[in-house]
């Protein structure tokens, strides 16, 4: 069973990584970074649960309010880009070009 979920969590992480640097709309990489972040609260569970199987509760009630303050903050940093740029691409946004 931990190695499936391992499997799992590098699957997610993987996927939200790849959505993250592929993606041009800010709410694209948005979901990304929360689909990598919910990979590695997975395998920090899994591995809380092999050492110490009371501590993955507290652990998980971290991570979703971690989780709920990053989203809100990083929602209202996008409705400010939207109000100020009239756009959500990233790649439209000054200060944010690639560098090749």
């Amino acid at each position: 069973m931990g190695e499936v979920l391992a499997v799992v969590s590098a699957a997610l992480f993987g996927l939200g990584a790849y959505g993250a640097l592929t993606s041009r709309s800010a709410v694209k990489v948005l979901i990304s970074l929360e689909v990598m972040f919910n990979g590695a609260v997975l395998a920090a569970l899994l591995l809380t649960s092999s050492t110490a199987p009371g501590a993955g509760f507290q652990l998980v009630l971290f991570a979703v309010a971690l989780g709920s303050v990053e989203v809100g903050v990083l929602v209202s940093i996008l409705i400010l880009l939207y109000r100020r740029m009239r756009t959500v691409d990233v790649y439209q946004v000054p200060g944010l070009e690639v560098v090749e």
